[in-house]
């Protein structure tokens, strides 16, 4: 089977996993990434919205900026290991272990984390990500 068979028209297996590459790493410089965005793109980090701001839905390329833009006033993204990514066709599933330092209490973890991408054309239309927010949580608490 060729890189390409099985994906849509207009992307093939490298230009997917250069999409990948470039949302992992440029996630703490969202203005970097958000052209690789549909204007439509959904964005749902998985946890309860009323326990969690970050958790929920967001719609459309300005409220995933936006959403980013949050995350990254926050926390300070260190360092990303990618463990694994699986791609078929439009979609992939990548799982990885963000470093981050929370910037008010300077307190840092790695933090496991999986995300679901699905591509329209060369551009990502939906993520949906999980990540162990009782370890985000925990950054957030003064050890005073």
């Amino acid at each position: 089977m060729s890189d390409s068979e099985g994906l849509t028209p207009a992307i093939d297996r490298a230009k997917f996993e250069e999409i990948i590459s470039t949302l992992l790493a440029s996630r703490p410089s969202p203005r970097q990434i958000i052209s690789c965005f549909a204007d439509d793109a959904e964005w749902r980090l998985h946890g309860e919205p009323a326990n969690w701001s970050y958790a929920g839905l967001r719609r459309g390329r300005e409220s995933v900026l936006a959403f980013l833009k949050a995350f990254a006033v926050e926390f300070q993204q260190l360092g990303l290991r990618r463990l694994a990514t699986v791609i078929d066709n439009d979609q992939a599933c990548i799982q990885y272990d963000l470093r981050v330092r929370h910037r008010g209490t300077h307190r840092e973890d790695t933090i496991p984390c999986l995300c679901f991408i699905r591509l329209e054309g060369a551009l990502i239309a939906e993520v949906n990500e999980f990540v162990d927010s009782a370890r985000l949580f925990a950054l957030r608490e003064s050890r005073y």
